[in-house]
């Protein structure tokens, strides 16, 4: 089975020769068929062949049109602080991709609830591919009073009030394609579905392209209101809760002195961007190592890391949060291991995107008592 970053090299156009150009004519051949399988499952829901189940609560989904990292969980993050703040109870439902198997087969939260559960712990969170059972409990059981679907756009079954779509900057549109010859889930002209669009990363790429891209969004749909945001470092932290400032592995600005030198690893769907994002902070990166997304690291996998992290000459080892609630440790033969925490900053459309959060959970007459 070819790996996944081999894969991305192929389909990105970055690895060239012909078994590369062999294998994205077999993609190209293949797509056709995903195609008509999205075309004909969106028809059955706008002819209302299947139901759409709606609770008595707002829904507000984050999705995204391509598969792969384009920074939804810090905009989750974001959103249900946003929520709490306006003192609504609210709870995240999402599919649990990638989950593992407890003993009795019942499933083990994944990498991105575990995150979740350490940054918004009075949020809960839950997991079933099944997401109008998990709103209903929810509901019922937990007393919730807005619904925030991850990874929503696609799962249509469940109805929403709110639909926002996140793009990644750095790269749109699934390299133009749509799987399995690219990443797009679904035609990038289905963003009619959306209400809002918050474009990630957009600190990573030149004003220019950031304009290429709501031209495309705006082409299909000329009244999308879209928002502009980063993820800006906040600080380092370790798997039992220990915490950094930035500045400690940072040089000072009055220093002539680099940063501390780091061994990067993470298993996300855009590496690429996480590296950037660590280089930002003005640490020296001395090698990385990256997994496919939601990858689960063994033993073995630790081992090497360490291993290339202490040849490299790092002084530890930098991950994502997603990635250190996996590795499960503060250090592995001496090399310390620090998860980069970052939030979302918004450049533009904040307050219109807080208006439409507002207005939606304006729309059901919440009790005045709790």
């Amino acid at each position: 089975m070819i790996k996944q970053t081999a894969l991305l090299e192929i389909i990105s156009g970055r690895r060239q020769g012909i078994r590369a150009a062999m294998m994205r004519a077999l993609l190209w051949a293949l797509t056709p068929i995903y195609r008509f399988g999205v075309y004909r499952r969106n028809r059955r829901f706008d002819s209302g062949k299947i139901a759409v189940s709606k609770v008595d609560v707002p829904v507000i989904s984050i999705g995204n049109l391509s598969t792969g990292g384009t920074g939804k969980t810090p905009l989750v993050i974001w959103l249900c602080r946003q929520i709490r703040q306006l003192d609504r109870r609210v709870a995240i439902v999402s599919r649990g991709y990638g989950a593992a198997k407890n003993a009795d087969r019942t499933s083990k939260p994944n990498d991105e609830a575990m995150e979740l559960g350490q940054r918004l712990p009075d949020v809960p969170h839950l997991q079933d591919p099944r997401r109008a059972d998990s709103a209903a409990i929810a509901i019922e059981e937990l007393e919730t009073e807005v619904i925030v679907m991850d990874d929503g756009f696609q799962h249509r079954e469940l109805g929403r009030d709110l639909d926002i779509v996140v793009v990644d900057a750095t790269e749109p549109f699934g390299f133009g394609h749509l799987l399995p010859r690219g990443l797009l889930r679904e035609p990038v002209k289905n963003i009619l579905r959306a209400d809002f669009v918050v474009l990630s990363r957009c600190d990573q790429v030149s004003h220019e392209e950031i304009g290429r891209t709501e031209a495309q969004l705006k082409r299909f749909c000329p009244d999308l209101p879209i928002a502009k945001t980063k993820v800006q470092p906040a600080k380092w932290m370790q798997y039992d809760g220990q915490e950094k400032d930035l500045c400690e592995f940072t040089p000072s600005p009055a220093s002539n002195k680099g940063g501390a030198e780091v061994f990067v690893c993470c298993a996300i769907g855009n590496p690429n961007s996480f590296l950037n994002t660590v280089s930002s902070t003005g640490v020296s990166v001395t090698g990385q190592i990256f997994y496919p997304d939601h990858y689960l690291y063994g033993r073995a996998d630790i081992e090497a890391i360490a291993e290339a992290a202490i040849q490299s000459g790092a002084t530890a080892i930098v991950c994502t949060h997603k990635d250190l609630v996996k590795i499960g440790v503060n250090q592995f033969k001496g090399m310390p291991i620090y998860a980069l925490v970052a939030e979302i900053v918004f450049l533009e459309g904040e307050p219109e995107l807080l208006a439409a959060i507002k207005s939606t959970l304006g729309k059901v007459a919440f009790p005045t008592t709790k």
